[in-house]
């Protein structure tokens, strides 16, 4: 039997941008919500002028996050394209938009007058700082978000003040919980019949991502700061040179410390006082690490997983993108998947009943305004 798409009967009107709501519209159009993709004519998304770009001269980072989207060019400075946005908007069941607070209001698309159109709609604005507080006029990219939330001065080695992640953590962030958000409404709205504004901001998300350190301060007073690889409450737990590379161990409880010290060759250390807690190897992480990295040195990774994975001991390497990508745990679970011609990461959302799988390819620049137009005129 051939399942269907959980968001199958949903359309969403798309006024994203860069990549927070780009991401965020991308997971409801993989799991089967119509999006139509609004963009600015001779430009759109300023992100198609963004790099690396593919052979084809196609910016990959729009390609990342616009997959199985309907893309309709919209001068919403003029009337006639704005009466056809509105038209759109009333068959609509979501908007998504993250211009900076008041753009879109000074485009004639506030919640207020949408709302008016569409009682019943779900509208979500994803922004840097959110749409109240004393910083939401100020525009906030990826980096601006992780900066003031905090994640940053956690991010990074022991002797460096701080770093930012590798990925664009605040944008997907902000879709996900964008993400979230809708389908949460979606659901209450399947009760009550009522529409909803959404208000996400980067900032908050990021902050959210941060459950125990927010915790530790604020009721404690004290500031974490970078570990690097280790774990700031868990030894041994984090990055260990390898013969041939690295490996990760995870040795979190009694039990598998001492799996962790007959795993080595060492099981006298299990009694040393120096390591007899968990406080204690935090206490004296350098000796222990003094034991037991000339012990790992003496192996290759591929060595060490076999031994630990054996065990129980939760323990990965530290793979590159082409060895992640190679792995057939990702192709077995649908994670590399084609958008057109474009190979790109897949959704992790696996939901028995219907079908995950992503569809569709990354849309041309206008690529169905004439037949949107039609549909809707």
């Amino acid at each position: 039997m051939q399942l269907e798409k959980a968001l199958k009967d949903i359309t969403v009107i798309d006024f994203t941008q860069a990549f927070a709501g780009p991401y965020c519209t991308m997971m409801l159009a993989d799991n089967g919500a119509r999006v139509i993709k609004i963009e600015r004519p001779g430009c759109g998304d300023m992100l198609r002028d963004a790099g690396p770009f593919s052979d084809s001269d196609e910016s990959l980072y729009f390609v990342s996050g616009n997959r199985g989207k309907e893309s309709i060019t919209l001068d919403l400075t003029k009337e006639a394209d704005c009466n056809l946005a509105k038209k759109i908007i009333k068959k609509a069941d979501i908007l998504v938009e993250n211009f900076k607070p008041g753009v879109m209001a000074k485009l004639g698309f506030s919640y207020e007058t949408v709302s008016a159109l569409q009682p019943s709609i779900i509208y979500a604005s994803i922004s840097g700082f959110g749409h109240t507080g004393p910083k939401s006029y100020l525009p906030g990219f990826d980096m601006v978000a992780q900066g003031y939330s905090g994640i940053m001065s956690v991010n990074g080695e022991s002797d460096q003040t701080s770093e930012r992640m590798g990925v664009s953590i605040g944008d997907m962030a902000g879709g996900m919980f964008a993400y979230m958000a809708l389908t949460t409404a979606l659901y209450a709205r399947e009760k009550t019949g009522k529409g909803t504004y959404i208000d996400i901001a980067m900032l908050d998300s990021l902050f959210a991502l941060l459950p125990p350190q927010v915790a530790h301060y604020n009721n404690t007073g004290i500031i974490d700061t970078p570990v690097g690889n280790h774990h700031p409450n868990v030894c041994p737990f984090g990055v260990i040179k390898s013969k041939d590379g690295e490996i990760i161990v995870s040795v979190l409880g009694k039990k598998l410390w001492h799996l962790f010290c007959e795993a080595i060759g060492k099981p006298e250390i299990e009694a040393d006082a120096r390591f007899s807690s968990n406080e204690a190897r935090l206490e004296n992480r350098v000796d222990l690490q003094s034991i037991v990295h000339p012990v790992i040195r003496g192996k290759t990774t591929c060595e060490w997983l076999e031994i630990l994975n054996q065990i129980g001991i939760p323990c990965a390497p530290v793979n590159n993108l082409k060895q992640a990508s190679e792995m057939e745990q990702i192709t077995a679970r649908d994670m590399l998947i084609k958008a057109g011609n474009y190979i790109v990461a897949g959704n992790p959302m696996k939901l028995s009943a219907y079908d995950c799988l992503p569809t569709g390819a990354v849309p041309k620049l206008g690529e169905h305004t004439e037949s949107i137009v039609a549909e809707f005129s």
